[in-house]
């Protein structure tokens, strides 16, 4: 599928059909897609897990409002936010920006004084978050894009209780937090064309 019809074929999925699997080969190619994602700072902001484990997606539906999609989904990614490991003086700053300019001294001090001066201006773990999701959204676009060429179908979830989740999941916020669920499957039922606004109603020029 070309990127146009990619993009006319993407929709938010409310069910899938359980019983159609995506192809390892396919699946990989999402995560590949996820992993090549642009971030700020090149931080990579995200983990995924992969949950398969039936009672575990039963126990997530249920802090997802409910939501059919945890369930009938043939793959769900929770893609997680990192917090903790974004602090300028953190073991995975080091080594990102060490691995970024091939351990060269002089850039890796460059690197980190410029990420700390703008991490300087959050004032909580909450501006944290905020700018760590943000990048993590980044990568939810790239796997739903590549999904949408392969005929693949997925639905964002930002619904859901997040202390509950946090507990089903077994995270610390303080840590890392769920930025969105992405489930992956195929339509159970054809979507009705996407309605947009135009070109006219949202361009302007200056």
């Amino acid at each position: 599928m070309e990127f146009k019809e990619a993009l006319a074929f993407r929709h938010a999925c409310k069910v899938f059909d359980e019983y159609k699997i995506i192809e390892e080969d396919d699946f990989s190619a999402i995560l590949e897609a996820g992993r090549l994602a642009p971030s700020s700072f090149g931080l990579e902001h995200w983990e995924f897990e992969i949950i398969r484990d039936k009672e575990l997606r039963a126990k997530i539906r249920k802090a997802c409002w409910d939501q059919i999609q945890i369930t009938s989904a043939s793959e769900l990614i929770v893609i997680y936010a990192k917090i903790a490991d974004l602090d300028p003086k953190s073991d995975y700053v080091k080594s990102s920006f060490a691995r970024k300019t091939h351990h060269d001294a002089a850039a890796i001090e460059a690197y980190t004084n410029a990420f700390a001066g703008f991490f300087a201006r959050f004032k909580d773990e909450r501006d944290v978050y905020g700018w760590s999701k943000a990048q993590c959204f980044l990568a939810a676009q790239n796997m739903m894009m590549q999904a949408a060429i392969l005929g693949i179908d997925s639905c964002a979830i930002e619904g859901y209780i997040e202390s509950e989740l946090n507990e089903v999941l077994g995270i610390d916020p303080s840590k890392k937090r769920v930025a969105m669920l992405l489930p992956f499957g195929y339509r159970i039922k054809e979507q009705s064309p996407q309605i947009r606004q135009s070109l006219h109603d949202i361009v302007r020029y200056r």
